[in-house]
C-alpha cells in the first residue's frame, strides 16, 4: 500500500512538473504522425468514423447478431461505445510500448525525464478515438438515449482506462528496448482482448463455461462502463466502476515504480 501510494504521488508530481512540456510534446507527435499525407488531420476524425462504420455494418446487416431487447439502434450504439474504448486502449498501447525505441535520445535526457516519453506518446495518440467519442456522445444526446448526467462521466472513465493503459506502457516501453518481439506480439494480444471484449455480444450471449474469460478480461469492465453511459444511458454498476478504479491506480502506480527503478538497467540495452 505504501509503494502504491508512494507511486501514485511521485508520477504526479513528475507530470505536474513537466506539464508543459509534455503538452508541446503531445502537438509535436499529433503534427508529426499526420504530416506529408493528403489529408492531414482529417484522418483523426475518417478513420475512427471509418472503423466505426465498417464494424456496425459487420455485425448488424452481416453477422445480423441482436441481443434480446435490443431494437438495432440500440444495438448500434452499444457496439459503438464498446469498440472505442477498444481502440483508444490500442493505439495508446502500442504508441506507448514504442516510445521509448523510438525516443532514443531522450533515455538520458536532462531535461524530458524518460517517465513522461510514454505518456506523451499513448495521450497524442488519443485524438482520433477523443473525436469517436465526441461524436457518438452526440448521437446519444440527439436520439435521447443517453442523458448529459450520464455523460459526465465519460472522461472520467476515459481517464481510468488511460492510467491502466500509463502502467502497462511504462512496463512494456521497457521491455521493447530488450525484445522488439513486445511490438510485434502487442497487436495479436490485442486481438485476442478484443474477442474477448463483449463489445457486440452480452454476458448472456456467452457459454457458462466460457463466461470466466470474459471477467479475466481487464478490458471488459472499461467496455461495460462505456456501454452503460453511452448505449444504455445509465451510470455503470458498482463493481464495474470498482474494478476499473482498481484496475487504473493499481497499474499506474506499479508501473511507474517498476519503471523508476529498472530504467538503468534496460537503458543499458537501447
Amino acid at each position: 500500500m505504501a509503494i502504491t501510494k508512494i507511486g501514485h504521488l511521485r508520477a504526479l508530481h513528475t507530470l505536474w512538473s513537466f506539464r508543459r512540456r509534455v503538452a508541446e510534446g503531445v502537438r509535436q507527435d499529433v503534427r508529426h504522425r499526420y504530416a506529408g499525407s493528403m489529408l492531414g488531420i482529417a484522418w483523426s476524425v475518417l478513420f475512427p468514423v471509418t472503423q466505426l462504420a465498417i464494424f456496425a455494418v459487420v455485425y448488424v446487416f452481416i453477422f445480423k447478431v441482436r441481443p434480446t431487447g435490443l431494437s438495432e439502434g440500440q444495438y448500434v450504439l452499444m457496439v459503438f461505445s464498446g469498440l472505442l474504448p477498444l481502440m483508444a486502449f490500442s493505439d495508446a498501447l502500442n504508441a506507448g510500448a514504442a516510445s521509448l525505441s523510438n525516443n532514443r535520445s531522450l533515455l538520458t535526457s536532462t531535461v524530458f525525464p524518460p517517465e513522461l516519453v510514454p505518456l506523451r506518446a499513448l495521450l497524442a495518440a488519443q485524438l482520433p478515438a477523443l473525436i469517436g467519442f465526441a461524436i457518438v456522445s452526440a448521437i446519444t444526446l440527439v436520439t435521447g438515449t443517453a442523458a448529459a448526467a450520464s455523460l459526465v462521466m465519460v472522461p472520467l472513465l476515459w481517464l481510468m482506462m488511460l492510467l491502466f493503459c500509463a502502467g502497462l506502457s511504462w512496463v512494456l516501453s521497457l521491455a521493447s528496448l530488450v525484445a522488439r518481439d513486445v511490438q510485434q506480439a502487442l497487436p495479436l494480444a490485442m486481438a485476442a482482448l478484443t474477442i474477448l471484449s463483449p463489445f457486440a455480444y452480452t454476458p448472456d450471449m456467452v457459454p457458462a463455461s466460457l463466461k470466466g474469460l470474459l471477467y479475466l478480461n481487464p478490458l471488459s469492465y472499461f467496455v461495460f462502463g462505456f456501454q452503460d453511459l453511452l448505449a444504455f444511458g445509465h451510470l455503470p454498476q458498482p463493481l464495474v466502476l470498482a474494478a476499473a478504479f482498481v484496475l487504473s491506480l493499481g497499474s499506474f502506480a506499479a508501473g511507474f515504480v517498476f519503471f523508476r527503478r529498472a530504467k538503468h538497467v534496460f537503458f543499458d540495452y537501447a
